[in-house]
């Protein structure tokens, strides 16, 4: 089975991305900027409005 990490670009810039979670692959990515989180939302969530 293969694992998945997600990555967010530098300075917060971009969407998080999916990589493979292979050192050879994410170490490089890492050093220049990149920070691991987690994955984006599913877009499932329920939005309620309170009306007062």
């Amino acid at each position: 089975m293969t694992e998945y990490v997600y990555l967010r670009p530098p300075w917060g810039q971009g969407k998080p991305q999916r990589f493979e979670a292979r050192p050879d692959l994410i170490v490089p990515l890492m050093n220049s900027g990149w920070s691991q989180c987690d994955p984006p939302a599913s877009g499932e969530e329920e939005v309620i409005e309170h009306v007062g």
